[in-house]
Parts: C-alpha cells; structure tokens; sequence
C-alpha cells in the first residue's frame, strides 16, 4: 500500500468509479437490493479507511520542528515510525515522524496534534463499543460490531476501552 497521497488518490477514484460501475452494470439487474446495499457498506467503509489514511498520509508529510522534552532537551529526529490506527473503518497504518534523546521517552508529535489515543482504538470505535456494552455483554457487542462494521475487537481490548 503505498504512502504516497497522490497515489492514494488515485485508488480512491479508481474505487469510486468501480462502486458506479457496480450499481449500474448489467450484472446489477440481477442482483438484490439487499446484495447491492450490504456490498456498498462494506465498499464504503473500504473507501472511507482509504479516506482516512489520505488524512493521516498528508498530516505526516510535512516533518514538524523538533521537540523539547519537559526538562527542556531536544529531542532529535529519527525515523518516521509505523503506527496503527483501528477505525469504525477497519485498521489504518501509516508511518509518522518519531523524535527522541537518550534518558528521555520518545515522541511522534503527530499523535498529540491529531489527539490520536495512546492505545490504537479510535476514540469513535471505543464510543460505540462503550454505548455497546452499556446495556449487552462484551461478546454481545463484539458481535454487533463484527456483524454491522466488519470489525472484531478482542473481549480484553473492549474491557480495557471501557
């Protein structure tokens, strides 16, 4: 999968044109409603993660001036570091500028810029993984998270999130 934006872009479209085509191609005549509706969700959803790592792509691009450790040290750049983000539209990886110095803890600025929780679960997964658990059990809720965005999230991942 590549990092470069332009070429995310043009998978996006290329995605795109190919849901037109899918609704209105002559195999759409015989497929069902509940066929084409449950077949563009989870297309959707690929769309929109694709989307997504558009976003993360770009926003890591441009490398950010280096930061200070709370003592004040400056922490030096090394690397641009993989990260996985788990959306409502499944996982999303892309690599962020990572800063460091010895004795101190290293740090990708992106992530605080972005607000991008310290564990991988997007803050709006675990909202509605939390709204699920409220009234059903964890397997409950797994079960509807899997069934509905495609998504399988582990019993002590969802017990932690909440």
């Amino acid at each position: 999968m590549s990092s470069n934006s332009a070429q995310i872009v043009q998978q996006i479209h290329r995605d795109f044109k190919e849901l037109v085509e899918y609704v209105t191609d002559e195999a759409s005549r015989s497929r069902t409603a509940y066929e084409v509706e449950l077949t563009l969700f989870r297309r959707l959803l690929a769309l929109a993660a694709q989307l997504l790592r558009l976003f993360f792509v770009q926003r890591a691009a441009v490398r950010p001036n280096e930061p200070t450790a709370p003592d004040g040290t400056r922490l030096t750049y090394q690397e641009k570091r993989p990260t996985t983000y788990f959306s409502v539209f499944g996982k999303v990886r892309f690599r962020r500028h990572y800063f460091h110095a010895p004795g101190h803890k290293g740090v990708c600025p992106l992530d605080a810029e972005l607000s991008v929780p310290s564990r991988c679960y997007s803050d709006l997964l675990r909202d509605w993984a939390e709204y699920c658990t409220t009234d059903d059990s964890y397997d409950e809720s797994n079960r509807v998270l899997k069934r509905i965005l495609g998504l399988f999230i582990s019993r002590q991942a969802l017990e932690t999130a909440v």
